[in-house]
């Protein structure tokens, strides 16, 4: 129980920032970079939920006991490309309407998603006997820097 009270904290804490960080670049003055950065967040994250459907997806970091390991579309060369997806849409707001208080929750949430996905990666390495192999050939969230 006490597991799923951590991983129900950490999704809140997620999603509260997320929520902050969208309602605090209203009104939205998109510029170049900003719409550079939320689109390609919006198309990565949409690719990887359509790839993960074969699989089971879960906001908790606890792997679903059915998910099969996703090692195509984008989680070839990155092993949590939803994250990577919610921090480049979410550095976009950040740039669309810039206070050192929403990169200040920013930098939480990028806190919160490496303690959530280094959770889940021992999970997935307990569940799946070639998780290890994957994480060899796999960037966590950024290929080339992560």
């Amino acid at each position: 129980m006490h597991n799923r009270f951590n991983a129900y904290s950490l999704v809140v804490l997620q999603f509260s920032a997320i929520g902050w960080l969208v309602i605090a670049a209203y009104p939205f003055q998109l510029n170049l970079l900003a719409l550079l950065l939320c689109a390609f967040g919006i198309i990565l994250g949409a690719w990887a939920i359509w790839v993960m459907r074969v699989s089971k997806i879960r906001i908790l970091p606890i792997p679903h006991m059915e998910a099969d390991l996703v090692t195509n579309g984008p989680y070839r060369s990155i092993r949590h490309p939803m994250y990577t997806a919610v921090l480049l849409f979410t550095a976009g707001l950040i740039v669309v309407n810039f206070y050192w208080i929403n990169l200040l929750i920013w930098v939480g949430l990028c806190t919160v998603l490496i303690i959530k996905l280094n959770w889940e990666e021992k999970m997935l390495a307990e569940k799946f006997p070639k998780y290890k192999s994957y994480q060899k050939f796999s960037y966590k969230l950024f290929p080339f820097l992560y």
